[in-house]
């Protein structure tokens, strides 16, 4: 996937030398950019679009997204709902909380947000995220300190070492 040009917009008083503002409408976002995710117990029930990442736009020093976790059904074990499972990875985050209730874990210590909460994860911190509601998506924004979303290295609590398989689809 390359980068975005038709999403790029440039002044025409702007200097080849001069980083470039990327923009990307809710059609973009919705139409254009990769869905991927996991759907399995170890990694979680969870998708994402990356939004700026180096080596998918013109960009540098910040990598973000937004993630959904679907709602589980009535009656389903919390674990059959979307969430992302346990994990750390050097880089901190931070999630901005877009649509949904949910739990974010940090170090033990389960903290309860609602649209509109903001959440800091120190780097290498354990920390999971699950949906609450049996209605709604839990739908959150997520940035890194890092280039690209390749140089964040997950480490998942009930993995062996392997990152886990992550499924792609176009939507």
């Amino acid at each position: 996937m390359g980068n975005f040009i038709s999403s790029t917009r440039r002044s025409s008083t702007s200097k080849s030398n001069h980083p470039e503002a990327v923009v990307f409408s809710q059609q973009d976002i919705s139409d254009t950019l990769q869905r991927e995710g996991y759907n399995d117990r170890d990694h979680g029930r969870i998708t994402w679009k990356t939004l700026f990442s180096s080596d998918r736009t013109s960009t540098s020093a910040l990598t973000a997204g937004i993630a959904t976790c679907p709602p589980r059904r009535e009656g389903q074990p919390r674990t059959f709902g979307g969430h992302l499972a346990p994990h750390r990875h050097a880089h901190p985050e931070i999630y901005f909380v877009i649509r949904g209730t949910g739990i974010v874990n940090v170090e033990m210590i389960e903290h309860r947000v609602e649209a509109g909460s903001v959440v800091f994860i120190p780097g290498n911190a354990e920390h999971s995220v699950r949906n609450e509601s049996l209605t709604e998506d839990l739908v959150f924004h997520y940035c890194f300190a890092a280039d690209s979303f390749k140089d964040v290295k997950y480490r998942f609590t009930n993995d062996s070492g392997a990152m886990g398989r992550m499924s792609t689809s176009n939507r």
